[in-house]
């Protein structure tokens, strides 16, 4: 299986071995050719001769003597080549490693489809870890709302844009990513200033600083680091908060705040109202194949990215296929007697209608969610799927939900489950662009 790997069409080796190949046998040929024409001009005579008549095989007849010569030259390549490649490799990966299927994985993934994945918090990361099983080309717009925890001592400490969020992401996206989830998301539990920080936020302080105080590029400095499979880009640039207004009326400002506040949400928004999205973030929604929104706290996570300066704009002009991802189960204090209906209807009651096609839900209704809770599974009946489908989005249902974790989703079961929507609805679209030039 480990050599039949390297045939495989698309990995860029063999047109590469062919070549190698081809200027060999003409070098050979070159020194053929001269030394054909040393074999009949010059006589060599006396005891040199006879050493030069072994030498050159003279004692076996054609075509066996070509046939010898080829194998021994054969023989020799094929061995330099291995040796060679063996030592190189040596110095950069294990022997353990399978090279072939590592340079096919990687071609496979560098050739996935475009998505850009736009929300926050664990969901965010939870969609991250199961995408880069299938696509290099993943961008993840994030939220800098946050400004609890160890994120906001750094926001009011040192200026910087909260990094909880990206820190999720990063830890999600690095190769190695058990230990890195541990690593990044490691809490000191003592030493003074350092009490409550997360490793992860205190690194992406570190590079930021390293980077003169540019956030996003003191992300990318860590993401090199890490060996990332993607981009992480903030939504903003700006400083911003998040402002929510209670169903009682009352205005509370902060997302910590607003998350503990007790009370539905009405709507929420930011302050200062008008910031500028991150361009290149922009740049990367248009380019995008799919637009991934959620899973997350619709409130908290998903709609401030929403509320940010022209973002929606390019969500509603890129031609990507548009998909929302409901959360599998409610939250409490926020999203209690929300079903999948009520979570779109969030979205585009702050932001407008058109935003996306789909809406990606949970089919496993089997699942049990923690006694005492308070919470409950979102399920989506035949009747929801009318009713969204009036509103202009397509309910589309797959098992994604972990059985370890139910209010969450499961990582590879939502990437499959999104991949297949997006090659699905890649297909239709085809099939109608043929349609219309048929006719």
């Amino acid at each position: 299986m480990r050599s039949r790997r390297w045939l495989t069409l698309g990995i860029g080796v063999k047109r590469y071995i062919l070549l190698i190949f081809a200027g060999t046998v003409i070098l050979a040929l070159a020194l053929a050719m001269f030394l054909a024409y040393v074999y009949r001009t010059i006589d060599v005579p006396g005891p040199a001769g006879s050493v030069v008549y072994y030498m050159t095989l003279q004692f076996i007849e054609h075509p066996f003597r070509s046939l010898v010569v080829g194998g021994l030259g054969l023989a020799g390549v094929v061995a330099g080549g291995f040796l060679l490649g063996r030592t190189v490799l040596s110095v950069v990966v294990s022997p353990d490693d399978n090279i072939a299927e590592t340079l096919y994985q990687s071609r496979r993934l560098q050739r996935g489809p475009r998505v850009v994945a736009i929300g926050g918090g664990t969901g965010l990361g939870i969609l991250l870890r199961g995408l880069k099983e299938h696509t290099n080309n993943i961008t993840a717009v994030v939220t800098v709302a946050d400004d609890g925890g160890s994120s906001g001592r750094l926001r009011e400490e040192f200026g910087l844009a909260p990094p909880g969020d990206v820190r999720q992401c990063l830890a999600a996206l690095a190769d190695s990513e058990s230990l890195m989830n541990e690593v990044m998301n490691y809490r000191f539990s003592r030493g003074g200033g350092l009490q409550g920080h997360s490793l992860g936020n205190l690194l992406i302080a570190a590079t930021t600083e390293l980077k003169d105080g540019n956030f996003e590029q003191g992300v990318r400095a860590l993401s090199d680091v890490l060996r990332v499979r993607g981009r992480i880009l903030p939504s903003t640039h700006s400083d911003i908060r998040l402002v929510g207004e209670l169903a009682d009326g009352r205005i509370v400002r902060g997302e910590s705040k607003l998350r503990s506040s007790g009370q539905p949400i009405s709507r929420v928004f930011i302050e200062p109202r008008h910031v500028a999205a991150n361009s290149a973030a922009i740049q990367e929604i248009l380019a995008a194949d799919m637009v991934v929104l959620g899973p997350g706290s619709v409130f908290t996570s998903v709609i401030p990215n929403l509320l940010v300066g022209r973002l929606t704009t390019a969500i509603r002009a890129s031609r990507a296929v548009k998909v929302y991802v409901c959360n599998v189960a409610t939250e409490l204090g926020e999203t209690d007697d929300f079903g999948p209906a009520e979570h779109v209807y969030c979205c585009t009651r702050h932001v407008g209608p058109d935003l996306f096609q789909y809406m990606l839900g949970n089919s496993n209704t089997q699942v049990e969610l923690p006694e005492g809770s308070g919470t409950r599974l979102v399920t989506c009946d035949p009747a929801t799927q009318v009713e969204l489908l009036d509103a202009g989005v397509q309910a589309v249902l797959a098992d994604v939900v972990d059985p370890a974790a139910p209010h969450h989703h499961e990582p590879h079961a939502l990437a499959a489950a999104l991949i297949d929507l997006y090659e699905q609805a890649s297909q239709n679209k085809a099939t109608l662009v043929a349609l219309a030039e048929t006719r």
